[in-house]
């Protein structure tokens, strides 16, 4: 028996936390021969009829089933899942659900999870009929969601569609993870997952090989998040086709990230039909691709038309704006790398390439910039009204020609210039000693007020400065570089810059990026005088804020001993921070590291947080933030809130924590609300492939919280929902290693705990856990060396 304790403890499925039904005790056979798909549909009829969350357990085996359709419209709402460790087979006779829609559907859901599972559509007889031009249905999609919401799929393979593997339309919060795709590299229209009409999805970790695209997003995605993929063969990550339909909705915020396409026809890919139409695509993020033999790595195609077969031949309709290609490189396997072929009625406009690095036959790939049928005269008056200039590749070959609403430079063209200015040209001085903060900021109106690209230069050197802001919104627009070698040096006397709340301000500006540097607020002074009980000690400077502001790259920065927060990003959109350092004592106050509010599309990657409070801080209004290959400690962990201080506040949603070492902090991962009436809500989170090492609290939601005395001492109005604790493992350094104390008012719901494996530190026994209405069950619930059995709290 002593022998188990020091195991660590391992977290499953209750009976008592939902109903589980397995397909077997109503007729299925895992033989793959038997038809079971009235079985799976008995099923489904006793979980729609169930007030309880339900467990839907398909075992080891083959299962063959024809059309299934989970219809959710007349059932009674709670969460259902379903948990596969078998293979769905469909019939070996492809036109027993080739004229079918969907061969797996689910509609009308609010919280439905799949987890694991083999599905086989059996296509390849169906391929080999498309192929041979004979009369053939249209195809199966293996598995769709419509009209859904709350949706997450997780470690589903999808095995030889006969049309598209996974579609999501019209649904709302839906997290793919882990998912594989796999199909022939010659397997007609069998798409990996395609997205339409849907808000808020994120795909995370899988791996799609198939024979169109691997990702394609129809009209009305809105909110899309890509992270972690694998893509070949296959087309690559499309947005549209767009503008099939004169009325038309549009797709806007998409972030691609973290992409290896491999032997795939196309890289990153926005295509839209010839015609009229009311689309648009907007505000779409592609970075940190790598190109491995790619047809066309780069791709706008405004006349887009398969085969070149009923092609309209007019001029689209779609406007497309604001689409960011950053850190994409690797091999084209063909001459154009970069090819951007935009519609005359509706000119591209915004578009940004940075550190796009193409080769093809190990020669800078070229780059094309075209309408149909340029006119000299009109490109000569789009290149003098140009307000965005970008950093790479655009050539018309074979002439040097620019387009649109902006330039683009080749490598078999002549460079767009630069413009350097350094600090020391201004006054500014090297010592420590003298005030450069004048210098700084008239460094910074001459980048502002330029119509080039502008990098301004901080070189080796303590450069002493007072309080520094630089305002955005008289400035041109062009991107401004920050390239910072030496230090910037607050001074002594902590209440010159504590005064003014931030010390570096960055405020409405767009396209701004820092590289390097150090930044050291010399705090600790004012640190002393709040450990000592001073009653006039100031609150403190943030040492580096950006409010209000686009595009912004923070990439190898150092913050030192910060009076207050060492990072915010307050109200900002497509914030990229990586490499970063944040360093103050393990009691410094309220030294926040790096602290999100009000802002979307962030990623924090590769940093190291070392502090007096959390490492990282996501308030209120946040959406969209991913935080990746962070080491945390001294400091109070990662925090989601302090939320629900204020009755009307924003909520918190879509966020992923993933690879984080954790040491010695006071927490692990937390959600903390205020207990007393608020609208604010944090949904769609997850934790993932997380290491706690002497952790207080590795996991915590605390509905509770409150840090200034008297507490309000009333149930929080905040709502936790659909948070995801996956592969979290190491110790804690203490008893409670997993503590959900949730509020009266408004239970935890959608918890989900797989692979949660923590050990006491020191004795080397399980960790025990505590819940506190999940779900609104019993309170202070300890149940010691296992987890929490709670409703709608699921843990394996």
């Amino acid at each position: 028996m002593a022998s188990l304790l020091v195991l660590f403890v391992l977290f499953f499925i209750s009976s008592c936390s939902a109903q589980s039904y397995n397909v077997l005790s109503f007729g299925a056979k895992p033989d793959g021969k038997t038809d079971a798909t009235r079985a799976f549909m008995a099923v489904w009829e006793t979980a729609c009829a169930s007030s309880r969350p339900v467990t839907i357990v398909v075992p080891k085996g083959r299962f063959l089933l024809r059309s299934l359709n989970f219809d959710g419209s007349k059932c009674k709402p709670k969460p259902v899942t379903f948990r596969i460790d078998g293979s769905l087979v469909a019939p070996a006779d492809y036109r027993v659900i080739g004229n079918e829609d969907y061969w797996i559907f689910f509609q009308h859901l609010d919280g439905v999870t799949v987890y694991g599972g083999v599905f086989d559509a059996q296509g390849t007889s169906l391929w080999d009929c498309k192929k041979s031009g004979k009369n053939c249905p249209s195809g199966a999609t293996t598995i769709g969601f419509q009209s859904s919401s709350n949706v997450v799929v997780s470690g589903l393979t999808s095995l030889n569609s006969q049309m598209f593997h996974v579609v999501i339309n019209g649904c709302n919060n839906v997290k793919l993870q882990g998912v594989k795709v796999l199909a022939a590299g010659d397997s007609p229209n069998t798409d990996g997952i395609h997205v339409q009409s849907s808000s808020t999805v994120s795909i995370f970790n899988t791996k799609i090989s198939t024979g169109d695209d691997c990702v394609s997003i129809g009209p009305g995605t809105n909110g899309l998040w890509i992270e972690n993929v694998a893509c070949g063969p296959g087309h690559g990550i499309s947005i549209g086709s767009l503008g099939k339909d004169s009325v038309e909705e549009g797709v806007q915020n998409v972030t691609v990230k973290t992409v290896t396409f491999t032997g795939t026809d196309n890289g990153v890919r926005i295509k839209s039909w010839a015609r009229p139409s009311s689309g648009f695509a907007r505000d779409i993020r592609f970075q940190h691709c790598v190109m491995n033999n790619v047809g066309n790595p780069i791709l706008i195609d405004q006349n887009y038309c398969p085969r070149n077969e009923n092609c309209p031949r007019q001029v689209s309709g779609i406007k497309i704006s604001d689409v960011l290609f950053v850190d994409i490189h690797g091999t084209s396997a063909t001459e154009v790398g970069v090819k951007l072929d935009c519609s005359p009625k509706k000119p591209c406009t915004g578009i940004r390439l940075e550190d796009v690095k193409l080769t093809y036959r190990n020669k800078p790939a070229a780059s094309a910039c075209q309408y149909p049928s340029p006119s000299r005269n009109h490109l000569s008056l789009k290149i003098k009204h140009t307000k965005m200039v970008y950093k790479t590749s655009c050539l018309l070959l074979p002439l040097a020609l620019v387009f649109l609403d902006f330039i683009i430079t080749s490598s078999l063209a002549k460079p767009i210039p630069t413009t350097f200015i350094n600090v020391l040209t201004y006054g500014a001085k090297p010592d420590g000693s003298t005030d450069s903060t004048k210098a700084f900021l008239a460094a910074w109106q001459v980048a502002c007020a330029s119509v080039n690209p502008t990098t301004i230069i901080v070189p080796k050197g303590r450069f002493l400065v007072g309080n520094l802001v630089f305002q955005g919104k008289k400035c041109t627009d062009t991107p401004i570089s920050i390239r910072i070698a030496g230090s910037l040096i607050a001074p002594e006397d902590y209440r010159i810059v504590a005064s003014s709340e931030q010390w570096i301000w960055f405020e409405s500006v767009t396209d701004v990026s820092i590289y390097g540097g150090i930044l050291d607020a010399q705090g600790s002074s004012l640190w002393n005088c709040k450990n000592n009980g001073g009653s006039n000690c100031p609150t403190g400077a943030k040492t580096l804020l950006f409010s209000g502001s686009n595009n912004i790259n923070i990439n190898g920065l150092t913050s030192i001993n910060s009076q207050k927060f060492h990072i915010v990003i307050n109200s900002c959109n497509n914030v990229n921070i990586d490499g970063v350092k944040v360093s103050a004592d393990a009691n410094s106050p309220n030294t926040d590291g790096i602290h999100i509010q009000s802002s979307h599309l962030v990623s924090i990657t590769n940093s190291r947080i070392g502090t007096g409070d959390d490492c990282i801080s996501i308030g209120p209004g946040s959406t969209h933030v991913s935080i990746q290959g962070i080491q945390c400690g001294p400091g109070h962990g990662i925090s989601i809130g302090s939320l629900g201080i204020a009755e009307e506040e924003q909520g918190v949603e879509n966020v992923t924590v993933s690879n984080v070492d954790f040491t010695a902090t006071s927490n692990g991962v937390r959600i903390k609300t205020w207990a007393k009436n608020s609208k604010s809500f944090a949904r769609n989170i997850v934790f993932q492939h997380i290491n706690m090492k002497m952790v207080k609290n590795p996991i915590i939601i605390d509905q509770h919280y409150c840090f200034y005395k008297p507490c309000p001492k009333q149930e929080s109005g905040v709502e936790v929902s659909n948070v995801r604790y996956e592969d979290i493992h190491g110790t804690s350094s203490t008893d409670v290693a997993v503590k959900l104390d949730c509020s009266k008012e408004k239970p935890c719901t959608g918890i989900v705990m797989d692979n949660v494996n923590l050990a006491l530190q020191l004795v080397n026994q399980p960790a025990q856990a505590s819940c506190s209405n999940a779900n609104g069950l019993a309170n202070d619930v300890v149940i010691p060396f296992t987890p929490c059995l709670k409703r709608d709290i699921l843990m394996t």
